[in-house]
């Protein structure tokens, strides 16, 4: 016996059981019974392709917005890095800047000290030499 014949004779007892009335598979019910089971199976069948075409529409979707959402944090990942390699760029100038001015300002007093040093050992020497020739001058 097929499922169908194993399902129709379940009806059968069924409405036997419930109402208490006895049908036969050629009972004009029996006709609805069928056409109903078509038409739920037929539905069923529709509604599932509807079904698998609304999740590949909504896969699509999904994807598309996945991309751009993508292409979206790349841009927006693409200008942080610009904005930060030219804030980087200015504050290293600014701090190159800062420390050649600072070198400058050693080496001129370093210069400084250097030309204050000789002009000391200079002031000595003519200290020593007006000596000299003091001690000459008066020896004589």
């Amino acid at each position: 016996m097929s499922t169908t014949d194993e399902k129709i004779d379940k009806v059968i007892q069924q409405i036997a059981s419930v109402h208490g009335v006895a049908v036969s598979k050629d009972d004009p019910i029996m006709i609805l019974h069928t056409m109903n089971e078509r038409l739920i199976s037929d539905s069923k069948a529709a509604q599932q392709e509807l079904l698998d075409n609304f999740r590949s529409q909504l896969e699509v979707t999904v994807s598309e917005l996945s991309m751009a959402a993508k292409n979206h944090s790349d841009r927006v990942l693409n200008s942080t890095i610009q904005t930060s390699k030219t804030e980087i760029s200015r504050v290293m100038e600014e701090q190159s800047n800062i420390i050649i001015e600072r070198w400058k300002a050693f080496k001129t007093m370093t210069t400084s000290r250097q030309t204050s040093i000789l002009n000391i050992i200079a002031s000595f020497i003519t200290l020593i030499a007006a000596g000299i020739v003091l001690t000459i001058y008066l020896k004589m």
